[in-house]
């Protein structure tokens, strides 16, 4: 008890939950899946601007399983074996074309989007149906804490032009899902929920962590070396996680309608130590099956993050709509993908029974784009990294389509979490036939 409040501690997976062979719970049970839909703005480097219907850097030369990475891809070095490349798909839910970055960011719910009244802004729409992490929540959620969590890494969102663009995760058309830009409010949304509400010591009550400790020593003494060292890290991954969370830099005192513990330093966005608490939050989470279910956005719709750690001044909408800039187009997506290749490190670095939870993960990966500067949303830049609890091939792949459906994609990870789900999308986006080439 902490000043009169249950706390309680989530565990990881032990040795003594498990069969004997530590690849399923002591019932026979499957262990967990889970699904991680991650965005980034504005797509990525053309490999010759005089050419805009041409190939992107982003791509390998070769395919199957022996693909060399390109630069773009580099960052995936370590966790190559997990990580599937795929080209040449196209949004078939964005045809006809209608605009930009609003028929690409169809891609994450296979449904054509819907047009709204514009405003004051050039465009604006929502979406037509649920995006397909949304619909594997559906499944799960009631399986865990949470249903799903969404997480954002850069604030420079475009909030004008309707839903499609502001939000990642939407249940139906009209339920878009707001993500949590703070890493402190990830961690309370996932961790704390056992503090006193409206204590305005909440973001330092993680300390009740403290509390459990005196448990935690005692179920130690009832399990074997292995789980013992398994709680020591758990417990010491947690301490280290609220140490970087409270190393942040604090809050500024704006409106409370628009306060962000995700502040600036010196007008530049945290991209970097933002991005990494995240992973942290959402490893733990997912390691102690509070939820099953995330979405991350890294960089928004025709957002403005600028990347200011390469040098860069502009936002990067403006920058990948400017065919001098190219190069730095390039550099900015190398960045991407380390952000985004952490978060498939510390998935790969959390044991799960003889695997990893990566082992036991999805992630898909996309942009709403193939290139900002022609707003093409043919022969889209994906990744599919992890084994979905062994459904997915592996080592990965490059796989390259002429011009199939991406929520192809999307049923295919879909089903790695979900096999009953059968179909994802709707209208010209609707797939109900998974790729061949990704499944084990």
């Amino acid at each position: 008890m902490v000043g009169g409040t249950m706390v309680a501690l989530a565990l990881p997976p032990l040795e003594a939950m498990l069969d004997a062979h530590g690849e399923a719970w002591a019932d026979g049970s499957e262990l967990p899946r889970r699904l991680v839909s991650w965005f980034w703005g504005n797509g990525v480097a053309l490999a010759d601007v005089g050419n805009p219907g041409g190939p992107l850097r982003f791509a390998p030369a070769q395919t199957g399983p022996g693909y060399s990475l390109t630069p773009q891809l580099e960052p995936f070095a370590a966790v190559r074996d997990y990580v599937s490349v795929l080209t040449g798909y196209r949004v078939s839910a964005s045809f006809p074309l209608r605009r930009g970055h609003h028929d690409g960011t169809a891609m994450f719910s296979g449904h054509p989007f819907i047009e709204l009244p514009p405003g004051s802004a050039n465009y604006a729409s929502k979406f037509g149906g649920p995006s397909f992490d949304q619909v594997v929540a559906d499944r799960l959620g009631g399986q865990t804490f949470l249903p799903s969590v969404q997480l954002r890494v850069s604030k420079r969102v475009v909030t004008s032009e309707g839903p499609s663009l502001e939000f990642l995760s939407h249940k139906g058309p009209e339920q878009p899902l707001p993500a949590i830009q703070d890493p402190r409010e990830a961690w309370e949304r996932l961790f704390a929920s056992f503090t006193v509400p409206d204590d305005p010591e909440k973001p330092h009550r993680m300390a009740a962590l403290d509390a459990v400790l005196e448990d935690t020593a005692q179920l130690k003494a009832r399990v074997g070396t292995a789980d013992r060292l398994r709680l020591d890290a758990h417990l010491a991954a947690v301490e280290q996680l609220r140490s970087q969370i409270d190393a942040l830099a604090p809050s500024c005192e704006i409106p409370p309608q628009t306060a962000q513990s995700n502040d600036d330093i010196d007008g530049n966005e945290q991209l970097e130590p933002v991005n990494r608490a995240m992973a942290e939050v959402l490893a733990l989470a997912f390691a102690c099956d509070i939820t099953r279910v995330a979405s991350i956005q890294f960089s928004g719709s025709v957002g403005y993050t600028v990347f200011h750690m390469l040098g860069q001044n502009m936002g990067h909408h403006d920058l990948t709509h400017d065919a001098g800039q190219n190069e730095a187009v390039d550099a900015s997506t190398i960045y991407t993908m380390q952000m985004l290749a952490y978060l498939c490190e510390r998935l790969m670095q959390t044991p799960e029974g003889a695997g990893n939870l990566l082992d036991n993960s999805v992630i898909f990966a996309g942009s709403d784009a193939s290139s900002g500067l022609t707003h093409a949303v043919t022969d889209m830049p994906i990744i599919v990294a992890g084994r979905g609890g062994g459904s997915l091939t592996h080592p990965g792949i490059h796989h390259r389509s002429d011009g199939a459906n991406t929520s192809d994609i999307l049923l295919t990870c879909a089903k790695a979490v979900c096999p009953e789900i059968t179909g994802i999308g709707g209208g010209a986006g609707h797939s109900s036939t998974p790729v061949s080439a990704l499944q084990a």
